[in-house]
């Protein structure tokens, strides 16, 4: 719903290790909230902060969008927050979102059944939800096929919260994922990279402090393709996806095949070769 709701965390995690496009839709820009660094309220604290959101990304590596909705400050209740919003308004912007970029699973960051306290965040739930199911109805915001095609995501789960490792262990529907992976390549954990990505909410004073180890999150399916592994089973995320991409596929295949680490220079040629490719 707000600037400073995203997981750092896990958007660090999908970007770096796993190398997927990853990106957070903040439906306000967070013009109703606090601000800890100066007296700019309203639509000027929406500028820092969205400018605090892209700083965020810069570091995790995640895209961002927004939506219309403005952030009116505390709701109480969805209903009310729909009052406010329109809701098909932003439920448009949602599915633009989806049509646009295209995820192969969505992640809803608080549950649709009000958990999440603030009616905001309970109403960005419920969007995301009936989002899920429109975005690939061409019925639902027909004019926007003019720049997009209907989209239909393999599957949506919500990012639990407060979750203690023994209560889930062993339930079909929820799966772990190791947050606290540490990345060799980029020298550190993405918990350390999550606490440098969050801290750029300064407005807010938000920050966490860096850590490394095993740190499992734990993200719920509620609609979509059955599981059979993980949150990714089924969805193909090789070159085969692409059409024509074959000859890039066995070159990289063909380079790592032929990688020296005493003399890597020697790959700049193929690296090269593969870039004209794609």
């Amino acid at each position: 719903a707000h600037p400073d709701d995203e997981n750092t965390r896990l958007l660090s995690y999908y970007a770096n290790e796993k190398h997927f496009r990853t990106a957070y839709l903040s439906l306000t820009r967070g013009d109703g909230g606090q601000n800890l660094v100066g007296t700019e309220q309203g639509d000027l604290l929406g500028v820092i902060r969205t400018q605090e959101l892209l700083a965020a990304r810069r570091i995790d590596g995640a895209e961002q969008f927004f939506s219309r909705a403005i952030d009116f400050g505390y709701s109480k209740s969805p209903e009310e927050t729909f009052s406010i919003w329109n809701k098909d308004s932003i439920l448009a912007d949602v599915v633009w979102t989806i049509r646009k970029f295209q995820p192969d699973i969505i992640i809803l960051r608080f549950p649709t059944t009000g958990e999440g306290g603030h009616g905001h965040h309970t109403a960005s739930a419920i969007l995301g939800l009936e989002a899920f199911d429109a975005a690939a109805d061409p019925t639902k915001f027909p004019e926007q096929l003019k720049s997009f095609n209907i989209w239909q995501a393999k599957r949506i789960f919500w990012n639990m919260f407060r979750v203690k490792d023994e209560d889930v262990q062993g339930k079909p529907d929820i799966i772990p994922v190791d947050i606290g992976t540490y990345n060799e390549i980029l020298g550190k954990s993405f918990g350390e990279m999550a606490s440098e990505s969050r801290s750029m909410h300064k407005s807010q004073g938000f920050g966490a402090a860096k850590n490394r180890g095993i740190q499992n999150d734990y993200i719920k399916i509620l609609k979509g393709d059955e599981l059979s592994g993980d949150e990714f089973s089924g969805i193909n995320s090789s070159w085969d996806r692409i059409k024509g991409s074959k000859e890039i596929s066995e070159s990289i295949i063909t380079l790592i095949e032929n990688f020296k680490a005493q003399k890597p220079e020697e790959s700049i040629k193929g690296l090269i070769e593969i870039r004209s490719l794609i």
